[in-house]
């Protein structure tokens, strides 16, 4: 009896290598993209880089980023792109408050040996989404229940600090449905506004962003009732944001 037990799982064995062999490629690969991928994070000082990202689209206290922007921009692990990114987002985020001075860190990205034509990119995103020139309040500025919404969150704390920013669609899509939306950034075309909105078709011209598409794909899956088609003319990742900014 137990020489044909042993028989049948030798049998079952040499049947099952073949599936057995495959899953333990696909673990090998898996531990080899999760390995590099960890690399790369590490060397160069993602984790930092992103938080701040995160901590400057949420508001945080000027002198904290321009502290935390300051060490950074003197770090030599951290790459040319994301020192760039890093001092735009303080040109959108904090234009107008106390102390706004992007010129010292354009200064010290020219230091670290960042190209001119790049340096001025600091200008070129104020002239293309700056407060003059952008609609709406991209940041809750100016506006009291989102601050308040702010302070209670930094009390409570936050899940993930890697994933705090919602982009501005987001609650573009909540006033559309509660019908707060303001004639004056998004006019109404043929007639009355719709008092009750079903299915909304959002298209963005100049391009939206991965982190949109999934913030419209997890709207529709808590908001059954108001379906939304997202489309647009392009989907940007940094570079090619950048590029559409010097294009334009």
């Amino acid at each position: 009896k137990q020489w044909y037990q042993r028989r049948v799982a030798i049998t079952a064995g040499i049947d099952n290598y073949p599936q057995f062999k495959k899953f333990s490629g696909t673990v090998s690969k898996h531990v080899a993209i999760v390995g590099e991928l960890s690399r790369i994070v590490q060397d160069y000082n993602l984790l930092e880089v992103s938080e701040t990202e995160q901590q400057m689209t949420t508001q945080t206290s000027h002198t904290e980023i321009q502290q935390k922007l300051t060490r950074l921009l003197r770090n030599s692990k951290v790459r040319e792109i994301d020192m760039i990114r890093l001092v735009l987002l303080y040109c959108i985020c904090y234009e107008g408050q106390s102390g706004f001075s992007p010129q010292q860190f354009v200064e010290m990205l020219r230091n670290r040996g960042v190209a001119e034509g790049r340096c001025k990119l600091a200008a070129a995103i104020m002239n293309f989404g700056g407060r003059a020139v952008r609609g709406g309040q991209l940041f809750g500025e100016q506006n009291t229940m989102a601050l308040t919404k702010k302070y209670f969150k930094g009390l409570q704390g936050v899940e993930n600090v890697y994933t705090q920013h919602k982009p501005y669609m987001t609650e573009v899509l909540q006033q559309l449905v509660q019908g707060k939306l303001k004639e004056s950034d998004f006019a109404w075309h043929g007639g009355a506004p719709i008092a009750r909105v079903g299915e909304i078709i959002v298209f963005v011209i100049g391009g939206i962003t991965f982190e949109e598409i999934k913030a419209v794909h997890q709207w529709n899956i808590s908001n059954p009732g108001n379906k939304v088609v997202l489309g647009s003319t392009s989907i940007h990742n940094c570079q090619s944001f950048l590029d559409y900014v010097v294009g334009n």
